[in-house]
């Protein structure tokens, strides 16, 4: 997901869009839009740059190990027919 850091800037932002009265109750309020929208990502499946790059690169090696397995098998069909 986010870092902690961008779950706080973005409840800080909401939080200071509130008139006066709501402002008291800040502490509050931001902890539960930080978990409001740390459920909504979850819900949404995001992830975060991290963990993107580590499953692409295993993909990555997936398809290469894929590529020479297919390769290994034409060869093995060539000499057994």
């Amino acid at each position: 997901m986010f870092d902690r850091d961008t779950l706080n800037e973005m409840a800080t932002r909401i939080s200071e869009a509130l008139p006066e009265p709501a402002r008291k109750m800040q502490k509050q309020f931001k902890n539960q839009v930080e978990e409001m929208i740390t459920q909504g990502l979850k819900d949404l499946k995001v992830v975060t740059r991290e963990d993107f790059e580590r499953q692409n690169e295993k993909l990555s090696k997936a398809e290469a190990k894929l590529a020479e397995l297919e390769i290994r098998i034409t060869q093995f069909e060539k000499t057994n027919t």
